[in-house]
C-alpha cells in the first residue's frame, strides 16, 4: 500500500515526535498525514506568536491491524472492534505533555500548560474548519483525531 501511495510512513519530524508504538504501525493515508503536518505547522506558528519555546507534540497511535486492535481492547476500554485506526485515517496526540527536543528523553518532556493550550486551540480550529473529527479521550489523555 505504501508503494501504491495509499499509505505514508510517519516519522518524528520538525513538528512532532512519534512515540514507541506498541499497538499500532507508523502509517497513515496521505490525507491524514497532511492533517498531522498541518497541525504541526499551525502549532509552531502559535508558539512563535506567543513567544513560547519550540515544542513538539507526541503522536501516540496511528494505523492498527485487527490483531493489534484486539490486543489493545484488552487493556483500553476506548478501543472498539471497528476503530477508525484500522483505516489509517486516525491518529492520537497526547495532551499530557510536549517535548522541547524531537527525541524521547525524559528530561526534555514538559507538561507545559500554555503550549498544550495552543495545541488544543490548533486542533479545535481544524475541527471547526471541518477538516477533522476530534474526540478527547480522558482515560488515555489524548486527542483522537480522524481526517474528514
Amino acid at each position: 500500500m505504501v508503494k501504491d501511495g495509499d499509505l505514508v510512513k510517519i516519522e518524528s519530524c520538525n513538528y512532532y515526535v512519534v512515540d514507541k508504538l506498541t499497538h499500532s504501525h507508523p502509517y497513515l493515508t496521505p490525507e491524514a498525514a497532511k492533517l498531522l503536518e498541518d497541525i504541526g505547522k499551525r502549532f509552531q506558528k502559535k508558539l512563535e506568536e506567543n513567544n513560547l519555546k519550540k515544542s513538539y507534540y507526541q503522536v501516540t497511535s496511528l494505523l492498527r491491524t485487527g490483531q493489534s486492535q484486539r490486543r489493545l481492547s484488552r487493556s483500553n476500554t476506548n478501543a472498539s472492534s471497528n476503530s477508525s485506526h484500522l483505516y489509517g485515517t486516525t491518529f492520537d496526540i497526547t495532551y499530557a505533555r510536549v517535548f522541547r527536543k524531537p527525541k524521547l528523553l525524559r528530561e526534555l518532556e514538559v507538561a507545559d500548560g500554555p503550549a498544550i493550550k495552543l495545541l488544543s486551540e490548533t486542533i479545535g480550529e481544524l475541527r471547526k474548519e471541518k477538516r477533522c473529527v476530534v474526540v478527547t479521550e480522558r482515560n488515555e489523555r489524548c486527542f483522537h483525531i480522524t481526517v474528514r
